[in-house]
């Protein structure tokens, strides 16, 4: 309809010329070929033509494009045998998609061609030029020619607000799409912080952890070296402790020697007959060996009391003691046994009888007993077992009385101890069967238990009685 329209008003227009009607049959030529997507620009532009002779170059530039399409048809290269290897190697999808994209692509350039060329021909200049003129048709214009100008910038106009909302889409998309990755990144760097802040809290934990470690090491070093120095400082006692021990045994083997030789001179005399001699020997043998055991005694007693209460080195004095005590028992037991057989002839039985009970305790207020040391063997005496408070192992001694007979005196004598202590003995009660029982005065006699004595000395840390 539009081309024909553009027949008649060229052929009613009297300033046409041969050349505009050339112009005009070559563009309805190439309207032909081009087809019906190029149909209504090309009837606008003869209409644009018709109206103004300056649109000559318009119209040989619209000319020269449709031109230009027809030849790019006309001369597309077709898929060769190559091209063909290539297409069977490919997968079916592959090609479809990949020639949608070049349809899509070429669509939209032929899009912005044609609205170029419809703003040039509309406006006499292209959109770049951010010029907008304005078509004044003459008094001859008609309202139908006014119609179709104006459809063909609505048309434009359309086609403009349909790419500006493709575009609107698309960006709406790519908001959308950074919107999810901006989320996405603000959940990471959430979780991110998360770990941060379980790391800060790992780091102050394991610094607290160290701190407390270092105060650790510091203690123990200031406890090693306070050991060190209790160390150094019973290593310098243990020094004068052997020192100590050394002269003490010095002084018990002088002791031994002493009573060797005294026993080898009693021996002399013995065998010389002389029995007045032999008495007083005797009396200055008893006297003497009971000095010097008091005197090892002592030296024992002072080298126990420089050890502490449960030292392992009690053990060790107490065999010495009771070594040297059994020595002097068996010398002064041997004595007797010489002596006896000697004057039996000439001694009655009673007399001997009480020779022998005359004998059996000697030099009992000069000898005094220490700790496990047992006393001389009689016919009358009673075996004493006492336990100490400083000592584990209990201690024997023998009094020279008979069980029933021995007072807390004689017990205090035979275990010769300085100090203030309390005395328990193991004794049968009627009513509460076997009990400890203290006794205070010292001519209270000193229950039994079982044909011997057991008691158990402690130290009294009150008053002294």
């Amino acid at each position: 309809m539009g081309a024909k329209q553009m027949k008649c008003l060229s052929s009613s227009s009297p300033a046409h010329t041969p050349k505009e009607e050339y112009i005009i049959a070559k563009s309805e030529d190439s309207g032909e070929i081009v087809g019906n997507h190029t149909e209504q620009p090309q009837s606008l532009g003869r209409m644009l033509f018709l109206f103004d002779p300056t649109f000559y170059s318009v119209s040989n530039v619209f000319v020269s494009f449709e031109e230009d399409v027809v030849k790019s048809s006309a001369t597309e290269p077709s898929p060769g045998p190559e091209h063909a290897g290539k297409e069977e190697s490919s997968t079916w999808e592959e090609q479809l998609c990949a020639q949608q994209e070049q349809l899509e692509k070429e669509m939209q350039e032929t899009r912005k061609m044609v609205t170029r060329l419809q703003a040039l021909l509309l406006h006499g200049s292209l959109p770049e030029d951010e010029q907008t003129s304005t078509l004044s048709f003459g008094d001859s214009t008609s309202s139908e020619q006014q119609l179709i100008l104006i459809r063909s910038r609505l048309d434009q106009s359309m086609e403009e607000s349909l790419d500006l909302k493709r575009e609107l889409l698309r960006y709406k998309q790519e908001a959308r799409n950074l919107q999810a990755i901006k989320d996405a990144l603000q959940q990471r760097m959430s979780v991110q912080e998360d770990s941060v802040l379980q790391l800060k809290q790992e780091l102050l934990r394991s610094s607290m952890a160290r701190e407390e470690l270092e105060g650790q090491n510091v203690e123990l070093e200031r406890k090693l070296s306070e050991r060190n120095r209790l160390l150094s400082e019973y290593k310098k006692e243990l020094v004068q402790k052997d020192r100590l021990l050394q002269q003490q045994q010095s002084k018990l083997d002088d002791a031994l020697r002493r009573i060797s030789e005294s026993y080898h001179r009693l021996s002399g005399c013995e065998n010389n007959g002389y029995s007045h001699m032999m008495d007083t020997s005797s009396a200055v043998f008893q006297h003497r060996m009971g000095d010097e055991l008091q005197l090892v005694r002592d030296a024992l007693r002072s080298l126990r009391d420089s050890f502490s209460g449960h030292d392992p080195q009690h053990h060790t004095l107490d065999t010495l003691e009771q070594g040297v005590a059994s020595l002097v028992d068996r010398l002064h037991t041997t004595e007797s046994k010489k002596r006896q057989e000697r004057k039996g002839s000439t001694r009655s039985p009673g007399r001997k009888a009480n020779h022998t009970d005359r004998e059996s305790w000697p030099s009992s207020s000069k000898m005094a007993h220490s700790h496990s040391s047992p006393v001389l063997s009689a016919a009358a005496s009673t075996k004493v077992l006492y336990y100490t408070d400083r000592s584990l192992t209990p201690f024997l001694v023998n009094i020279p009385k008979r069980l029933g007979e021995v007072t807390l005196q004689d017990f205090k004598a035979a275990v010769d101890r300085h100090g203030f202590f309390r005395y328990h003995f193991k004794s049968l009660d009627p009513e509460f069967g076997t009990v400890k029982e203290e006794v205070f005065q010292d001519n209270a006699v000193i229950p039994g238990w079982e044909g011997k004595i057991v008691a158990w000395v402690e130290e009294d840390h009150g008053e002294g009685r």
